[in-house]
């Protein structure tokens, strides 16, 4: 447990290992290098973009020019003394600051650092250190570890939406029992006011992105700002996400889509951040399949958006609800294609023509003359085919998304099932060693060091463990589906792990009522179709079907089945 008295964001009290380090030989010390290695005391490659260690170890690689302190300005700078009162080993989550003179000299030098209070500056720095990592699922993301940083250096409304992005993350650090079990220093506010500042920043963003949109015509059509608005965008929604704000999620994707489109139009202005933009863009729109909405709330223009119509029409989660199979092939192609690695090709060394063609095909449906069915098979025989391949190869920044990739495509069959009508839940007992298998593959995913405590805008793991526990209902298979939940939480966007076992424990007390762990549940305590709607951050609406048995029916019951809702509290 950690240690002495609590520290604040306000103080940038800075965080030191207090472990005796063993005497070196002395030798000049090295300016260049990445910041991972300089921070690691390792010796840096330099191989651009990434060098070697940090491509190897799954970490971000930064290089930023360090002030020469051989300069008389930067030996009149004070460093700030570390904090006294230190824990041992503190995990990277504790220490922000490691590098206590580089943060002092950087604050001072930094522009994008003028006019942020203290708390600020400690939380931005928090943003660009951890919780723009943690946003990518350690996966490479241009968006997440380069764009929006540059972005962030120019613009008051995306550094304000950062601010207020790691501080909820770094709340919902403090909240996990991984946090809680570790030896880190508590850095939390007085009286827990993470929750108001985090909405105070958003405002602040808010007001920011308005003064931006109000400037003259000849700015607002230029290549830069619509950059820039659309960054803003994705962070309002990444937000609103993590507050459980669907309309503001709505509201958000909408306007952005409109602008990003419009830039589509003139190619970009060749800007290589339009494809970036547009890839980001999709991935939260995925975040859509997994809640429920009005349809009020969903205006017909809207339509065009990429993927809206496939989500907008699946309120309930899982099951038949009117979506077409090519919709669902749609949602299941940007759910891999979340997860796919970037660079993949460059690593393994060979060609992945076949697997690539395969995704774009599950995505654009480009050879019309292919049925669904016919696309899955290609996909899963082309992935397949990868991993018998590769997966004794794979590097340890591609093994994680890869195993993502794989519990998706596993996926697949059975989702396509749960959209068939009339809807058959017995028939998904079959599908037993599926589910065993894929609650395998999450343990394994789970147990890679970096998945600790994800805070991640990426549909990953979450949803499919959510699948795992609803259909299969066998007594020990679902609940070690719940385990996972349970020790490894995580946040993916709208979601947290205290969410989905709110759920899945309701609907496996009510499908379980009177049976033993030998007892096959029967068809009519099966819930066949739910709805998911936040209330909050911390309370959900779930509304659920089951049919009715015949003696029901006898007796009056709706031949339909009955719905059920209840509000739930994670």
């Amino acid at each position: 447990m950690c240690s002495g008295k609590a520290i604040q964001p306000t103080e940038i009290k800075m965080i030191e290992e207090t472990n005796t380090r063993r005497t070196r030989a002395s030798h000049p010390k090295v300016r260049s290098g990445c910041q991972a290695c300089k921070i690691r005391r390792k010796k840096c490659d330099e191989t651009y973009p990434s060098c070697l260690k940090c491509t190897n170890t799954g970490r971000v690689c930064e290089y930023v020019e360090t002030p020469d302190r051989r300069k008389r300005g930067m030996r009149d700078i004070q460093v700030i003394s570390p904090a006294p009162n230190t824990a041992p080993n503190a995990a990277p989550y504790a220490a922000p600051h490691s590098a206590p003179g580089y943060f002092v000299a950087r604050r001072l030098l930094d522009p994008s650092q003028v006019g942020l209070s203290s708390a600020e500056r400690w939380y931005f720095d928090l943003f660009k250190t951890h919780t723009s990592t943690k946003c990518t699922g350690y996966m490479v993301d241009d968006f997440w570890q380069r764009l929006v940083h540059q972005v962030a250096s120019e613009e008051p409304a995306v550094r304000h939406a950062a601010i207020a992005l790691s501080s909820m993350h770094w709340q919902f650090m403090q909240e996990t029992d991984y946090f809680k079990s570790t030896s880190l220093v508590k850095a939390k506010p007085r009286e827990n006011k993470i929750p108001s500042f985090a909405l105070a920043q958003c405002t602040k963003a808010l007001v920011s992105l308005r003064q931006r949109l109000t400037k003259g015509d000849t700015y607002t059509t230029s290549s830069a700002h619509r950059e820039a608005v659309l960054v803003s965008c994705i962070m309002l929604v990444s937000l609103s996400l993590f507050q459980g704000d669907i309309k503001a999620v709505t509201a958000h994707l909408r306007s952005g889509y409109n602008v990003l489109m419009e830039w589509q139009k003139v190619n970009f202005d060749g800007n290589p951040s339009g494809l970036i933009l547009m890839r980001t863009f999709s991935e939260l729109q995925l975040h859509r399949i997994t809640f429920s909405q009005s349809l009020n709330d969903v205006d017909a223009e809207a339509d065009d958006l990429p993927l809206w119509q496939a989500i907008s029409v699946c309120r309930p989660v899982y099951g038949h609800s009117g979506v077409s199979e090519n919709d669902f092939v749609i949602v299941l192609g940007a759910a891999i294609m979340a997860n796919y690695p970037q660079g993949l090709e460059l690593r393994v060394g060979s060609s992945l023509q076949g697997l690539n063609a395969a995704l774009t095909d599950l995505l654009y449906q480009n050879r019309v003359e292919m049925t669904t069915e016919e696309r899955l098979m290609n996909w899963k025989s082309e992935f397949n085919a990868f991993i018998s391949t590769h997966r004794d190869a794979l590097s340890p920044q591609d093994r994680g998304p890869i195993i993502l990739m794989e519990l998706w495509t596993m996926s697949c069959d059975t989702l396509l099932d749960a959209l068939k009508t009339p809807l058959n839940e017995m028939a998904h007992d079959s599908s037993l060693p599926l589910f065993r298998r894929m609650n395998e593959l999450a343990a394994l995913y789970l147990s890679l060091a970096e998945q600790a405590s994800m805070f991640s805008t990426k549909p990953m793991l979450l949803q499919v463990l959510y699948f795992v526990g609803c259909k299969c209902r066998d007594w020990h298979t679902r609940r070690e589906t719940v385990r996972l939940l349970r020790d490894f939480p995580r946040r993916e966007g709208l979601w947290t792990s205290d969410h989905l076992i709110a759920v899945l424990e309701h609907v496996i007390k009510q499908e379980s009522a009177g049976l033993t762990p030998s007892d096959v549940i029967p068809r009519a305590a099966r819930i066949d179709l739910m709805h998911l709607s936040p209330v909050d951050q911390s309370k959900l609406n779930l509304s659920y079907h089951r049919p009715c048995t015949p003696e029901e029916i006898a007796n009056g019951a709706d031949v339909h089945g009955k719905w059920t809702t209840v509000v739930l509290s994670a």
